[in-house]
Parts: C-alpha cells; structure tokens; sequence
C-alpha cells in the first residue's frame, strides 16, 4: 500500500472542492451541462479513479464521450460562425434531454464532497 503525503491529501482536497464548485456551477446554470460534465469527467482520474465504475461519474463521463465532437465553452471562439450555428442545435438538445440526470448527478456529488 502506498503511503500518502500531505501533498497528496492537499491535491484530493483541492479535487473534490474543484467537483463540488464545478456541480454548483451547472446548478446555478453558470456552466452548461456539457461543458460541466467535461470539467468534472476531467476530475475522475483524480477522485475515483475509474469514472465507469462510479455512478455519479459514469453520468459526466458518458456525457463528455458522447459530445467530445461539441463546440462548448473557450473552444467556441474558435469555430467559424456558421458551423457553430449547426452544432449549437444539437448542443441544446442534448442538454434539455441529459438536464435532470445531469443535475441528479450533481446534487450526489455535492452531498458526497462538500462534507470532506
């Protein structure tokens, strides 16, 4: 069994807190829900290792797999206007149709993280 170190405990901290923030966030409607689930997909290596495994983590991941080729968030900058006007429909649905898992998702992993 490996030992842990401070820094170690300190980056899982930081880890949960950044999950936490980004859940809160797609609740509020700050952050979308693709773009949401990719933050905190991106999160998983560090907080459960394997996100299939995981029932929270298996809803963003599945997400972020499935949109990977979706123009969300700073990428969009760079997407010629036309082009984004296509994708932005089926962004939209995806989302409408992926919001209440989604938002479930989120409210777990708040509970799960916030008191840590």
């Amino acid at each position: 069994m490996t030992r842990r170190n401070r820094y170690d405990l300190e980056a899982d901290d930081q880890a949960r807190a950044e999950a936490v923030a980004a859940a809160e966030a797609i609740l509020g409607g700050e952050l979308g829900i693709i773009e949401g689930a990719r933050v905190l997909s991106s999160l998983a290596s560090r907080l459960v290792g394997n996100w299939a495994t995981d029932p929270e983590f298996q809803v963003f991941g599945a997400l972020d797999t499935e949109t990977d080729h979706l123009p969300v968030g700073k990428v969009r900058e760079l997407w010629d206007p036309a082009a984004l006007a296509e994708k932005d429909a089926t962004v939209q649905r995806i989302e409408a149709e992926s919001r209440a898992e989604v938002e479930e998702a989120c409210r777990r992993l708040i509970a799960r993280y916030r008191g840590v």
